[in-house]
C-alpha cells in the first residue's frame, strides 16, 4: 500500500520575490520527508527560472495526503489494511488485498423519466440495472463471493473468498468488468490499495467542509481542526455509509478478508433505518 507515515512541505524563494511550495512524503521520518520537499521546492523554482516545464501534481501519480489513524493487522502482525483520514474528514478504509468495487449510478435523466412516463413504462431503477449486471457476472464466476451494499450514489462490493494486487492487470480487469468507476480503478493502481469510505460525506449531513488539512501547520491549526471532527463525529453518527443488499454466490470468507470485513460492516453498514450520507 502507498500511504506514506510522514508528510512536509518545502518552500524555496526564488530572488527573494517568488515563492515556491512542494509536498513530499517518507516512511522514514518527518526530517526525510521535510528534506525532500524543500529539494523539490527548489527544483521546481530553478526550472521556472529556466524557463522549462513545471510538473503537474495529480492524485494518480503522488500518494494521497492523509492522516494515518491506524493500521488493521491479521494475528501474525500481517498488515491487511490502514485506516485513514481523508481530504473531506471522513474516514477510509484501505485495503491491500481484499477487492471493493465502487459502482456509481449515472445522474438522473429527468426528460427520459418523463417520457417513460409518458408512454407508461416504468423504466429500472438504477439499483436493479447495476445489481442484475453483478449477479450476471456472478453467474459466469460462480467460485467467487460478493456482498452487494448499497450506498448513497451506487453500489459497493466485496469479494469475500479471495484476495487481490490492486496493481495486477486481472485485478483492474474485473473492476472493469463490474463498471466501477474509471476514476476509482486508476486509484487502485497508483495507491496500491482498494479504497472504502467508512463515515459520511460531512455535507450530506449537513456539515461544512473541514477548516485545514492535514498535516497541519501548527498545534493551533490541528485543534480547530479536532473540534470539527468531534461535531462531525457526533453529527454523522446518525447516519450510515452504506447497507448490505446481498450476499452473492460463495459464502466463504478468506482469513486476509475477514477483518477488512469486520471492520467494514461495524463502521459503515447500517443495520437500521438510517438515512444514507
Amino acid at each position: 500500500m502507498r500511504i506514506p507515515k510522514y508528510w512536509a512541505h518545502g518552500k524555496y524563494l526564488l530572488r527573494d520575490k517568488y515563492s515556491f511550495f512542494a509536498w513530499r512524503w517518507s516512511d522514514t521520518s518527518l526530517a526525510e520527508a521535510q528534506q525532500l520537499a524543500n529539494d523539490k521546492a527548489r527544483e521546481i523554482a530553478l526550472k521556472f527560472q529556466n524557463g522549462q516545464r513545471l510538473d503537474r501534481y495529480t492524485y494518480d501519480r503522488n500518494p494521497i495526503r492523509e492522516e494515518i489513524i491506524r493500521a488493521i493487522k491479521n494475528d501474525s502482525g500481517k498488515e491487511l489494511g490502514i485506516l485513514t483520514r481523508n481530504t473531506y474528514g471522513a474516514l477510509v478504509l484501505n485495503a491491500a488485498s481484499a477487492m471493493f468495487i465502487d459502482i456509481d449510478f449515472p445522474e438522473k435523466n429527468s426528460l427520459a423519466n418523463g417520457i417513460g412516463k409518458l408512454f407508461g413504462n416504468k423504466a429500472p431503477s438504477p439499483e436493479q440495472v447495476h445489481l442484475q449486471h453483478v449477479e450476471q457476472w456472478s453467474q459466469k464466476n460462480p467460485a467467487w463471493g460478493l456482498r452487494v451494499y448499497r450506498t448513497f450514489g451506487g453500489l459497493r462490493c466485496l469479494v469475500t473468498n479471495e484476495i487481490f494486487d490492486p496493481t495486477q492487470e486481472s485485478s483492474l480487469a474485473v473492476l472493469r468488468e463490474l463498471k466501477s468507476d474509471p476514476l476509482y480503478i486508476t486509484l487502485c493502481k497508483q495507491q496500491e490499495s482498494f479504497r472504502a469510505r467508512l463515515t459520511p460525506k460531512p455535507w450530506r449531513c449537513g456539515i461544512h467542509n473541514p477548516p485545514s488539512r492535514y498535516p497541519w501547520d501548527d498545534l493551533r491549526q490541528e485543534q480547530v481542526y479536532r473540534q470539527w471532527e468531534n461535531k462531525y463525529n457526533q453529527t454523522s453518527a446518525r447516519f450510515a455509509t452504506c447497507r448490505l443488499v446481498k450476499q452473492i454466490g460463495r459464502d466463504e470468507t478468506h482469513p486476509d478478508v475477514e477483518p477488512i470485513l469486520r471492520l467494514h460492516d461495524d463502521m459503515s453498514c447500517a443495520v437500521d433505518n438510517r438515512n444514507l450520507a
